[in-house]
């Protein structure tokens, strides 16, 4: 079943729980009582179309409609890509460093294998910074001055400078495969470790992980199959222009 802009957004949320951290990013809270989803886009000033389409892609995994989200504005796709960053930096990755923390404070039998866990998850947690601080410092900023570049038809001297440094093709070539560290270490906690004594605590790690990997996954098809693909195009059309 779609989400459709009629439906209310509380009827969104009892349908698929997982979407909540995609509304939040939108910088749309819960208690929105029995508005639908249009009337909560049009108060918060969100793009119902592209809030739809990216609702959609998240609730089902056959659904990704392709030309529809190539038809957002480049710079609120970077809008959004920007805050699920903040989202995963801000409060994903921390959540799960805590627990792990609170899971080694413990006094754990097995302190060498939390240990591994706690160091295994750092490393991610670092790689995972770089990757996005590489999005943010350069990809980002190079996608916005082409955009700019498209919009006014003419090119600054900064956009130029940007635009001859880069290109989304080495981009694309190098775009890190962020989720499989992660599918790594929830191999290990699965099949080689032993749970502690606080098991409850320790499921709930491997349950955020799972999370963490599906969101990435949502993350990198938007960039891969949209921005990337639309940002091509308007590469080959500066070329064309001057």
């Amino acid at each position: 079943m779609h989400i459709k802009e009629s439906m209310k957004m509380a009827d969104v949320i009892q349908m698929n729980y997982m979407l909540i951290p995609v509304i939040h990013r939108f910088g749309i809270e819960l208690g929105f009582g029995d508005k639908t989803v249009s009337e909560v886009c049009q108060e918060s000033n969100v793009d119902l179309n592209f809030f739809l389409q990216l609702l959609n892609a998240y609730h089902d995994q056959d659904y990704f409609p392709k030309e529809e989200l190539q038809s957002i504005p480049v710079g609120e796709i970077v809008a959004y890509l920007k805050m699920t960053h903040a989202s995963y930096l801000n409060d994903t990755v921390t959540d799960i460093e805590q627990k792990i923390k609170s899971l080694e404070m413990e006094g754990s039998e097995d302190k060498k294998h939390i240990a591994l866990i706690r160091n295994f998850f750092e490393g991610y947690k670092s790689e995972l910074t770089d990757h996005i601080m590489r999005e943010e410092d350069v990809v980002f900023p190079y996608v916005l001055a082409v955009d700019e570049i498209i919009k006014s038809e003419s090119m600054s001297d900064i956009n130029k400078e940007i635009f001859e440094q880069f290109s989304i093709e080495e981009y694309e070539e190098d775009h890190d495969d962020v989720e499989e560290k992660l599918m790594d270490l929830r191999t290990i906690m699965i099949k080689y470790v032993a749970p502690p004594s606080n098991s409850t605590l320790y499921h709930s790690i491997i349950l955020d992980l799972f999370r963490l990997e599906e969101d990435l996954n949502h993350h990198s098809r938007i960039e891969e199959k949209v921005l990337i693909p639309k940002i091509i195009l308007m590469e080959k059309s500066i070329q064309n222009l001057f």
